[in-house]
């Protein structure tokens, strides 16, 4: 319970430093603008998708038009998670860490493992609810005003959620060790920069030299750490029909990058509780 509260006091200071209000202005600036502007007719037995009265017309000619355009959503939203959501939670634990403040932290009755999680609950929380309240308003638009209630949007939404929470495994891991935000941010950029080129590897990587060994370290560095490429494609399969593929686009849904990412995330977080376990302050 106390962890709980620990979490609460996180997303509140997120809350007032700005960083997580900015993330909600904007994305109810996104629900405003299409709750003005989208609207559905039917044309010749046809749903035709209209944004302020110009007809949305997908690039294939048999592509759900609904689907197009909450792929198109769910895409610059993601962006904006690994983006905005890295602004706004990666100075939360090397705040923590600050002269005067760690030692606050550790006079509380919780372990050195509890404050370290609750402080990663708290900001994962903080990004989650902004991440829900968006989809959910997006999903009630679409529902009320087109008439589609597009559950796979919603459930697609939910997987942002835990591949951010994966995700934050490095980040809380880079906190600890650098103890500054600007390093912290560096560092977990060029880990979404590595988690892309090693969904890609098979195409970029392993053409570099056609060594089985080679390819097997690959692989294991690859499984080694959160596939939040991977996690991020497979949720949107969620949504329908995608209009865009590539070599690296899955075919179907499949559990197992969150599984494979669960392990490693639980990995990094462990590695991130001893590390600070065993620092004096």
């Amino acid at each position: 319970m106390k962890g709980l509260w620990l979490a609460l006091f996180t997303i509140r200071e997120a809350i007032i430093k700005g960083t997580l209000l900015f993330y909600f202005v904007f994305g109810n600036i996104v629900i405003a603008l299409f709750a003005i502007a989208i609207g559905s007719s039917t044309q010749n037995g046809l749903q035709v998708l209209t944004f302020f009265g110009n007809q949305i017309t997908p690039p294939i000619a048999d592509l759900n038009p609904v689907d197009f355009i909450l792929f198109q959503l769910f895409q610059g939203s993601t962006q904006a998670v690994i983006l905005l959501g890295l602004f706004a939670t990666a100075g939360l634990i090397p705040s923590m860490l600050e002269k005067g403040t760690v030692e606050l932290y550790l006079s509380k009755p919780l372990s050195r493992t509890e404050i370290l999680l609750s402080r990663s609950l708290g900001a994962c929380g903080g990004i989650g609810a902004n991440v829900l309240y968006f989809s959910i308003g997006i999903w009630l638009v679409f529902g009320f005003k087109v008439g589609v209630w597009h559950g796979g949007f919603l459930l697609a939404s939910l997987m942002v959620v835990v591949t951010y929470a994966f995700y934050f495994s490095f980040v809380a891991l880079s906190a600890v060790i650098s103890k500054g935000t600007g390093l912290t941010i560096m560092l977990s950029f060029a880990y979404q920069m590595y988690a892309g080129v090693m969904e890609a590897r098979e195409m970029l990587l392993y053409r570099l030299w056609d060594n089985d060994m080679y390819h097997r370290l690959l692989d294991g560095l690859y499984y080694a750490t959160p596939q939040t490429s991977a996690m991020l494609n497979n949720s949107a399969i969620l949504i329908g029909q995608l209009p865009f593929k590539s070599a690296m686009t899955p075919t179907e849904f499949t559990i197992m990058p969150f599984l494979y990412s669960f392990l490693s995330a639980a990995l990094f977080y462990g590695g991130a509780s001893w590390y600070f376990s065993r620092q004096d302050y």
